[in-house]
Parts: C-alpha cells; structure tokens; sequence
C-alpha cells in the first residue's frame, strides 16, 4: 500500500480542491513462452498459468515477451498552487522553395529517370536536355524564360565567385539586389515540424504550524529528490543505471478529478529547487525546522498530446488536456 504524505496535514473532505502526485516505481519484468501457445511463464519469479495468447502484442520477436508493472509507493497531497495553468504548443517554422529551386528538383527527378542510354546504347542527352527544360522554363514563353535562367545562373556564378575569393560572402539575391532591384520570390511558407512536450511549473510555499506538519514537509521534500534521481544498482554493479521513477499528477476535488482543470499525461520530475528561507531570512524552530519552505517543481511529460486524446478516456473530460 502506497504511503500517503500531504501538507497541510488535515482532513480532506468531498469539496476540498488539491493536487495529487502519485510516485510510480516503473519495473519491467521478463517472460519466457516457450510454445507460444500454451502457458507463459515468469523467470525466476514463478508462473502464471491459463494466460489468453491473444493478449500477448503483435510484433514480437523470439520467444520473450516483456510485461511492464508500474506501483505507486508515494502518494503527495498538496494543496492548489496559486498560479496553475497549462501551455499546448505545436512546433511549425517558415521555410522557402523558390521556383528556380523547385524546378531543377523536378527537373533532376525526371532525368533520374530517363535512361542515359536507349537500346542501342547511345547516349539520350536530347530526351535529358529537354526534361530540364520542360521543368525549367515550361512550354510558354520558352525564349523569354530561357534568357531569365541563364541570367540568373551567370549571376549565381559570379556571387560564388565573389565569395570563393574571399571578397565577401555575396549571395544571389543580394547581387539581384544590387543589380535589378529584386530578388528570387521565396515562396515562404509555415510547415508543421511536429509536436512539443508540454512541462509544468508549480511553486509551493510550505509553512509548518506544528510538528507533524513539520514532518510531513521534510518527507515529502526527501521523497521527490530521492523518486526524480537515477537508480543505481544497490549490489554495487554499477555499469548500468535505472531511469527515475515516473509521476502521475492530478487535480482533484473530494475523492474525484477535478471537473474543469486540465488533465495531465505520466511526468518526470525534470527539476527541483528548494529554498529554506521562504521569508528571505534564515529562520528556524527550536528543533531547526525552517519556518517557511518554498519547494519548486518542474515536470515535464513522457510524450506529446494528439488530438486522438480527446476523443478517449479522460481527454474526454473538463477541458481535457
């Protein structure tokens, strides 16, 4: 059974709003099927017998299937923080494709598939020749466009010339500039880069009024830094190290989530700041316990929100995630 530690240390009752964080020992452990059909077997930790094969994932390789087993051992009640919000962020970014750029892709994906050589062996430099030009200057105003193209190449040509001789570095469209008064069109456009992990800040200023909230203070502060650092091996094998245990986090109203605050995926605890001397003066009880505590949290969740996640499970409730 999880221990239950909170501050302020009184009783919850059904309307009480607070913050519940739940600390999960995440461990993986390994089963062996040796028929694949009949009973799975746990090594070295006994059996389980009449399991359904149809639940076991698709996709696996060899005979080993591993199973994930996540326990809450801490569970922290604390109350709302005074500043609680949440941040959706989806990465896009600007990019450009002139047409001078977009046509020689187009022109070097056709000849990449034109054949060098026809049936007789000879070289279709012709049938080459002609798909650049398609792509290039297009079937109107072949003549007009040509000399546009050639314009611009000769002018390429010499700002990199510029450039390799270490005059400066000269690009096309400032040579454009400099000659014409105009530059190659970009044709900017935004593209979606993908998704952003969201994070979250809360700040928690903790003030014992007397000594099991005292207590209470010192172990929940002892169990994020102990549960947010990485697991060593306790037998002195040190070649490898565990992931930190992982958080679930929830407003809670009573015994239930919160109906209108957001939703939360599983976190880790990316970072912890605690200052002793909440009033800006060291200060401390008789027993030297700080009068106030000031404990700061940042989580930041293991994967991004899609919009499937609305539409299932507690996405589906308040203002979802």
């Amino acid at each position: 059974m999880a221990n239950v530690l909170r501050y302020p240390y009184e009783a919850l009752t059904d309307h009480t709003d607070y913050l519940q964080i739940n600390l999960v020992e995440k461990t993986t452990k390994e089963f062996t099927d040796t028929s694949f059909l009949g009973n799975l077997t746990l090594k070295n930790r006994g059996s389980f017998n009449n399991i359904n094969t149809n639940q076991v994932p698709k996709g696996l390789k060899g005979n080993q299937l591993i199973n994930e087993i996540n326990q809450i051992v801490n569970l922290i009640i604390l109350p709302i923080p005074s500043s609680i919000n949440d941040t959706n962020q989806v990465s896009y970014s600007d990019d450009t494709l002139d047409s001078i750029t977009a046509a020689l892709a187009g022109a070097v994906g056709s000849t990449i598939k034109t054949p060098l050589v026809d049936a007789q062996g000879k070289l279709q430099l012709d049938k080459i020749l002609s798909n650049i030009q398609q792509y290039m200057i297009g079937p109107a105003t072949q003549k007009e466009n040509m000399s546009i193209i050639k314009n611009l190449i000769l002018t390429n040509l010499a700002s990199q010339a510029a450039s390799l001789a270490g005059t400066g570095n000269l690009s096309l469209n400032q040579a454009l500039a400099r000659s014409s008064g105009q530059i190659v069109n970009p044709n900017m456009e935004l593209l979606f880069n993908g998704p952003t992990i969201r994070n979250f800040r809360f700040s928690f200023k903790m003030t014992p009024r007397n000594e099991n909230e005292a207590k209470q203070i010192k172990l929940i502060i002892r169990s994020l830094k102990k549960h947010m650092s990485p697991r060593d091996n306790a037998k002195g094998n040190n070649i490898f190290l565990k992931a930190p245990n992982i958080f679930e986090l929830r407003y809670k109203n009573g015994t239930n989530d919160h109906k209108y605050l957001n939703r939360f995926k599983r976190c880790v605890l990316e970072n912890m700041s605690v200052n002793y001397t909440g009033e800006n003066v060291y200060a401390t009880y008789p027993d030297g316990q700080p009068v106030s505590t000031v404990m700061d949290l940042t989580f930041k969740e293991l994967e991004p929100i899609y919009a499937s996640d609305y539409d299932n499970g507690e996405g589906q409730i308040g203002t979802g995630y």
